[in-house]
């Protein structure tokens, strides 16, 4: 029996190469168009070393969009444009951009989440102060829009898709994004920001009840994963540093105290 072999169309990518000023051109939008792939990575790997909220729910979300997108194609059932056969992938359908739709998804999430940050810090900042939030991460979030408009670009001029298919990815992202970051406000960090509060000790019993099944989501994660929601925080960056470097002054004077109380320096006193 003759085995036969598909590509797996999420991370698969060829060129073609026009001419040899295309080749350069040509391997520059093969990277871009697998950017969103780049991303995906980036953000478990984000939520593994820092265990941040938003971060496991952009991986939530990005999860959703895919099942999204490949659900839409199968009801939808639109075939990709007759370029696709210079680059061999004409065997799966292409309305709407599963990488466009990716990318702007992603670009939405981080567009709001940063200027929920820049709100709330100019909100409570100190008078004559300015808002001081973290500068890189505020150009990282930035830059998700070029890239996404880059991403819809490389799908098209490579032939994987019509402009049609990559702006109703585009517009299908946008949407999902912004729907899932209300989502991730107005749920999740509302259930995790629960479990800082303190039971009150004037309610009944059955309100307590309900107070801590409300809580039992948020608690698995903040106990169980250890996991923080940082994203309120002008800089977080900035907070952890400077926590490390106080633990890391504190470790030396806590020998130091150590030492001085061992027995044996006791009995020469």
């Amino acid at each position: 029996m003759k085995t036969t072999t598909k590509p797996f169309s999420l991370t698969y990518v060829r060129y073609p190469i026009i001419d040899d000023s295309y080749y350069f051109k040509g391997k520059f939008l093969a990277i871009a168009s697998l950017s969103p792939i780049f991303t995906v990575a980036h953000t478990i790997a984000c939520f593994c070393s820092q265990r941040e909220l938003f971060d496991f729910t952009l991986v939530v979300g990005i999860f959703l969009n895919e099942c999204l997108a490949q659900l839409l194609k199968h009801y939808l059932q639109q075939e990709r444009p007759k370029s696709c056969q210079r680059v061999d992938f004409c065997d799966t359908h292409g309305m709407p951009s599963s990488h466009a739709q990716l990318a702007f998804f992603n670009s939405a999430m981080s567009v709001l989440v940063l200027l929920r940050r820049w709100k709330h810090a100019k909100k409570y900042r100190g008078e004559g102060e300015k808002a001081g939030v973290d500068v890189s991460s505020s150009v990282l979030s930035l830059m998700t829009v070029p890239i996404a408009v880059i991403v819809g670009y490389s799908r098209v001029e490579l032939g994987y898709h019509t402009i049609e298919q990559v702006v109703a990815g585009a517009a299908i992202g946008l949407m999902f994004g912004s729907m899932w970051f209300l989502v991730t406000t107005r749920v999740f960090a509302k259930q995790f920001s629960e479990l800082v509060k303190e039971d009150d000790d004037h309610a009944s019993n059955s309100a307590r009840v309900r107070g801590k099944k409300r809580r039992r989501f948020g608690k698995l994660l903040r106990e169980t994963l250890n996991m923080r929601d940082s994203s309120m925080c002008a800089n977080p960056l900035t907070i952890s540093r400077e926590r490390v470097e106080l633990e890391n002054f504190a470790f030396p004077m806590k020998d130091v105290v150590g030492l001085l109380n061992t027995p044996s320096l006791k009995k020469v006193d």
